[in-house]
């Protein structure tokens, strides 16, 4: 874990790393989700809508694809090295105040001085700080070689809305962070991982789990300054642009506070399902990274892609 991270960053964190895995359970929707394209992004928004990372990760990849990822996962935390006393120490620390009996009071303790400070400082300043912060994110992601254009225009999208979002009154509002601080202490307690050692040595699937319950406790803090993540997987439409052979394009649509964004999303058949192309891709470079072989009958499909 990063030093000196809030506890609510670390959660989003984890949640936002663990989406991104494959897990090993084989729930009874993904077969009718992933029959087309437009049917395989909904079940994945649904699957973020319930918190269930368990089955998100199982619709993201292919059966023979998620399963080398799995594998590829358990070997890496089978062979991590220990984590470092410093860090230890820290998480630690931070665990064991999230979960003390007196943990949300001694928080927003903690916590007041600090809001007061912040209402001083940045009140004037907030303008000039949320242009110059907007000119910052945008210019990291237009130098971020990992985006396609696509995905540019919609980070680009959704830093735009956030950060007129972001207000210092919001922030600062002491009912808004009691909600806060309440769920970031539920949330802790309901991970169960008191050592930084326990949440590095998760396995895949008690990780999606963990996960999951992460992802739970990122909503409630977002919902607590107006940012009501469930409404906009609620909110999530999908239409089909094209689509021809074992290719598609969907474009996806969601109400972000008050504007609705949208993004297209190239779609690629497997077998029965539909997957992000994307996804797909990424996995396949980081098992090849790996040095991990594929199995002959996905060598093929990736030397034919169209079919």
């Amino acid at each position: 874990m990063t030093r000196r991270l809030p506890a609510w960053t670390l959660l989003a964190l984890l949640a936002l790393v663990l989406t991104l895995a494959a897990c090993r359970k084989d729930p009874p929707e993904a077969a009718e989700a992933a029959g087309n394209p437009v049917a395989a992004v909904e079940g994945l928004a649904k699957a973020l809508r319930d918190n269930d990372l368990v089955r998100y990760s199982h619709l993201s990849l292919p059966p023979e694809l998620h399963a080398r990822t799995e594998a590829l996962w358990n070997r890496r935390v089978a062979q991590a090295e220990p984590v470092t006393d410093a860090d230890a120490v820290e998480y630690d620390k931070m665990m064991a105040r999230l979960t003390a009996p007196d943990a949300e009071a001694e928080l927003n303790r903690d916590l007041e001085p600090k809001l007061a400070k912040l209402e001083s400082e940045i009140s004037g300043q907030w303008p000039l700080m949320q242009a110059t912060g907007l000119i910052f994110l945008n210019a990291a992601i237009q130098a971020n070689t990992d985006l396609s254009a696509e995905e540019k225009t919609h980070a680009t999208e959704v830093v735009a809305g956030l950060v007129a979002w972001a207000q210092p009154a919001l922030f600062t509002d002491r009912a808004r962070a009691r909600v806060a601080v309440s769920a970031v202490v539920e949330t802790a307690n309901a991970l169960d991982l008191p050592t930084l050692a326990q949440a590095r040595a998760l396995p895949m699937g008690p990780a999606m789990e963990k996960g999951g319950i992460a992802l739970a406790g990122v909503k409630q803090v977002a919902k607590a300054y107006d940012l009501d993540l469930d409404r906009a997987l609620y909110g999530v439409r999908a239409e089909l642009v094209s689509a021809q052979g074992d290719r598609a394009q969907v474009k996806v649509s969601y109400p972000l506070l008050d504007k609705t964004v949208s993004f297209e999303m190239a779609m690629v058949r497997r077998g029965d399902g539909w997957y992000s192309a994307q996804a797909v891709a990424d996995a396949e470079a980081e098992l090849a990274e790996a040095g991990e072989q594929a199995a002959p009958a996905q060598v093929g499909a990736a030397a034919n892609p169209a079919g």
